[in-house]
């Protein structure tokens, strides 16, 4: 009540203020000193809301005496709505004065520039001439004292319009007027708000202080309502809000869309919210939403607040509500992998966080592309023909009505690696068990270590080499398949120590055709 604790609202406010005001220490830019007018502008008509609501409980409670000239406790909520509202005025007309002063300036008696507007153009909502000035408020406000004097009239506004209530109304009221520092801060009040801002800010800043009057005097005044009509509707909180047209997750050359206003609530506002059916909590009149998201992509709700009204029945609000749900995404790329191989199904994966399956288009600059079955899975086909070194996977996404590009990927090509030869089970050149060498009735190829699975060559011509250690190399050409021939493998039967066998000329047919094996297998019997 009494300025001491400061509501999280105004946390955030002085937040904001010291935050900007820092920026505006090094730059003010146009865009800036423009919206803190805008605020300025959108704070006024705020105010008028206020203006009539407290007009309203001023000729309610008035109205009340008049139909009950009896009841004391009417008359008395009359003199203390009066008393509240003279402080208000006065505020208000001390604020106004003090406005007046920073942007029209003054005459040659001090007193505030009639004859002379500030403003561009000489509106009244026009925006400030001098709007980034830092010198004049500074002036005024710290080396005149005029800040020191504006501290004290703030908290002696608030509690002359509080006092007018019981003790115990007085702890429902939560006045935003008070002159708390930052925390840590170790500047004064006035030297924090108004040495190093620009003029704009300081307007927009005794503006809200004109609004914080108001809604001080409007807590009040409903509380000495409430006793006499039973009616509960305090608007006491204000925030401004952003509200995206089309959700947060924006595509490069995409536009950003957003309504900006300023929402008032009540933290004393009971009502009901339910969101898909399902209850919600509420909490000072704010419903607290949360879902645990799941899926991927665009997820709808929809919801209804019940009001109860003053006659007793109940008035529903509806409402619509989206958000993006994306997978934890990191990407990671093997810069010297990134490689596609000739004649064979190579499988990718497609995805655009934000965008479902359907709206994603991939196409390829070589090659065949063909869905693998499931959403975003493909299958690249490029023929062992194919003389191009790279190709591109271009990403595309349907949004809007219009196709935008979400970006490409470079590919190199490549052959499938030639197989390895083997004899039998051995596989590589070098000595050997007797055993192997006479086991060995076929000639194989293998791929080690390829990722993909399944990819064959088989062997359809080879020459094999029986070279005793003593006498004349005994060899026979293979023409069809990968078995060896009866007659060299009676000659293998009889291998002994130092006799070598030699595998050449191995064709295999793969998934690019016939092709040559140029490595040999030399097995070494020992």
């Amino acid at each position: 009540m009494s300025g001491g604790n400061v509501s999280p609202r105004q946390k955030m406010i002085n937040m904001m203020y010291l935050v900007l005001t820092a920026l505006l220490a090094l730059n003010v830019s146009a865009e800036i000193l423009r919206a803190f007018h805008l605020v300025e502008v959108s704070m006024e008509k705020a105010g008028l809301n206020i203006d009539k609501k407290n007009t309203d409980i001023l000729k309610s409670i008035d109205s009340y005496v008049t139909n009950n000239p009896s009841d004391e406790k009417g008359k008395n909520a009359q003199v203390q709505a009066a008393k509240c509202n003279n402080t208000a005025k006065a505020a208000l007309t001390y604020l106004g004065n003090l406005k007046t002063l920073l942007v029209d300036g003054v005459d040659k008696d001090g007193k505030p520039n009639a004859k002379f507007s500030g403003r561009k153009e000489g509106k009244e909502d026009g925006e400030i001439e001098d709007a980034s000035n830092m010198e004049k408020h500074a002036n005024l406000f710290i080396i005149q004292g005029k800040g020191a004097e504006l501290k004290t009239n703030i908290n002696k506004w608030r509690t002359e319009m509080i006092s007018v209530l019981s003790p115990d109304l007085q702890k429902l009221i939560k006045s935003d007027l008070n002159t708390d520092v930052s925390k840590g801060s170790t500047q004064t009040w006035e030297s924090e708000l108004f040495e190093h801002s620009p003029l704009a800010a300081v307007i927009t800043l005794l503006t809200k202080t004109e609004n914080d009057v108001k809604n001080t005097e409007a807590q009040v005044l409903d509380e000495l309502k409430k006793d006499l009509t039973k009616v509960n509707i305090v608007v006491d909180q204000f925030e401004a809000k952003v509200i995206p047209n089309k959700g947060t997750y924006i595509i490069a050359g995409g536009k950003y869309e957003a309504d900006i206003f300023l929402a008032a609530s009540s933290s004393r506002s009971t009502f009901e919210l339910s969101v898909n059916g399902a209850n919600v909590n509420v909490e000072s009149g704010i419903g607290k939403y949360s879902v645990s998201a799941s899926g991927q992509g665009e997820k709808k709700y929809k919801g209804v607040i019940t009001q109860k009204q003053i006659d007793g029945t109940d008035k529903k609000y509806e409402f619509e509500g989206e958000y993006f749900v994306t997978q934890p995404l990191a990407v990671v790329s093997a810069t010297k992998m990134n490689v596609i191989y000739r004649a064979i199904p190579n499988p990718i994966s497609v995805s655009v966080p934000g965008f479902d399956a359907s709206q994603v288009m991939v196409s390829t600059s070589v090659g065949s592309l063909s869905p693998a079955g499931q959403n975003g899975m493909y299958n690249i086909m490029v023929q062992p023909t194919d003389v191009n070194k790279t190709l591109k996977i271009n990403v595309s996404v349907k949004s809007d009505g219009a196709t935008k590009q979400m970006g490409e990927m470079e590919f190199r090509l490549k052959n499938i690696p030639k197989p390895n030869p083997q004899l039998g089970s051995i596989e590589a050149s070098g000595e050997t068990d007797p055993a192997k060498i006479k086991g060995g009735n076929a000639v194989f190829t293998i791929l080690k270590d390829f990722a993909f699975e399944g990819i064959k060559y088989d062997v359809k011509s080879f020459k094999i080499i029986y070279q005793p250690v003593t006498g004349p190399a005994q060899f026979e050409f293979v023409n069809a398949g990968n078995l060896v021939p009866p007659r060299m493998r009676a000659f293998l039967q009889n291998v002994r120590k130092g006799d070598k066998v030699i595998v050449i000329d191995i064709k295999a047919q793969g998934p690019q055709g016939l092709v040559p094996i140029s490595t040999p297998v030399v097995a070494i019997c020992r």
